[in-house]
């Protein structure tokens, strides 16, 4: 919907249509009346047209500044998304590769349980050969 904003700019009044909302542009009319009426005290003999070019210059600068300060923040999003997704892939082959050192140490350990129950055994043979050697020996 289109709105007419009338508004009152350096002591000239000035109709706008617009689809922002009236309050928008009475602040914008506003801060534009201040910075005008605040140049001109500052310089009597300023015009109206003059000081207005100056505010328009000042506002250009300002949006530039912005502008640049706004494209110089979405690239450092963007790397910072970048360095959080090779973070991720990063993390996600730690956690693989931890998983299979898991996996490897579980076998490990097994085979090392394996190895001592066999051992264990062993043990035991040889107990039962020895203590049989010197049964043999007094028969």
């Amino acid at each position: 919907m289109v709105n007419k904003v009338r508004v009152n700019i350096a002591g000239a009044q000035y109709a706008f249509a617009t689809t922002d909302s009236e309050k928008y542009i009475t602040s914008l009319a506003d801060k534009l009346d201040r910075d005008i009426s605040k140049l001109m005290e500052a310089n009597p003999s300023l015009p109206v047209t003059k000081a207005a070019v100056f505010c328009a210059m000042d506002y250009l600068d300002e949006y530039q500044k912005s502008t640049g300060s706004a494209e110089n923040m979405r690239s450092q999003i963007q790397d910072y998304i970048a360095d959080a997704a090779r973070a991720r892939t990063a993390e996600d082959k730690l956690r693989a590769e931890n998983e299979a050192l898991r996996r490897e140490a579980a076998a490990l350990r097994d085979q090392l349980d394996r190895l001592r129950r066999h051992q264990e055994k062993e043990k035991e043979k040889e107990k039962d050969k020895e203590q049989q050697a010197p049964d043999a020996g007094n028969g």
